[in-house]
């Protein structure tokens, strides 16, 4: 993609403050990012579970009836955590600003790091009371790829002897952005019997997610600074069309 394309500029306004601008068809997305930490999925019971792609596109997690997976390690040698920029200072801007920039010496791009990140998280629950989510999420590269990472996770089942809970990982190829929301999309649901149900989106950089959806409410996250929780899968998944309809301008 070409430097007069390039849907994200970036230039450091003071040491250690790195002012970053994201371009949405007719809006910008100005924000500070002040550093880039390892992202974390928004999963609410248990531990925290990093972001990784696994060396072999997938890995299952098995850790029986251990406390805490007793030599148990989460994390292979050669999996690679996605990192993501913590952004601040949001706000929203003309495109002139944008293109002023453009053609500025100070712009400089940043293409290992998501520019955007998107999950959808459903959560409900197993007929016999033990809880499960599925959480799906999708960065987007500075050069229009994504990739679809998919969480499964469950509750462990006690009378079976195991009370850790049990999780399955897979990563898609690089994709293009088109198809990555389209990925996106088909793989955020729980299973078909599942009870209980609630459904939740998230965006980093949560402006854009508070431009397209409303405010939403706070979540206590570095990265997922906002949370929009629906009580069916039909409205999350038109939430999640709306907001394709805005991150899918970055490759345009």
């Amino acid at each position: 993609m070409g430097e007069k394309n390039n849907p994200k500029e970036s230039f450091e306004s003071q040491p250690g403050k790195r002012v970053t601008m994201i371009k949405l068809g007719g809006i910008v997305i100005k924000t500070e990012t002040c550093e880039t930490s390892p992202c974390e999925l928004p999963i609410d019971e248990w531990r925290s579970i990093p972001l990784e792609i696994p060396s072999q596109g997938f890995k299952t997690h098995l850790l029986g009836r251990f406390p805490g997976g007793m030599g148990n390690n989460s994390l292979e040698a050669d999996s690679e955590i996605i990192n993501v920029p913590i952004y601040t200072g949001e706000d929203i801007s003309g495109t002139q600003v944008f293109e002023r920039l453009g053609s500025s010496d100070k712009s400089n791009s940043q293409t290992k790091i998501p520019v955007v990140t998107v999950t959808t998280k459903s959560c409900g629950r197993h007929s016999d009371g033990r809880q499960i989510q599925s959480v799906n999420v999708l960065p987007v590269w500075n050069d229009g790829t994504s990739m679809v990472l998919e969480l499964d996770w469950s509750e462990g089942d006690s009378v079976e002897d195991a009370v850790n809970p049990e999780w399955y990982v897979r990563a898609s190829p690089r994709l293009p952005l088109i198809d990555g929301l389209q990925r996106l999309k088909e793989c955020s649901k729980l299973h078909p019997l599942a009870e209980e149900c609630s459904y939740y989106l998230y965006i980093n950089p949560s402006s854009i997610g508070k431009n397209v959806l409303g405010e939403g409410h706070e979540y206590p996250s570095k990265v997922w600074q906002r949370e929009w929780k629906f009580s069916n899968r039909m409205e999350m998944i038109e939430s999640l069309v709306k907001l394709s309809e805005t991150i899918a301008k970055i490759s345009k």
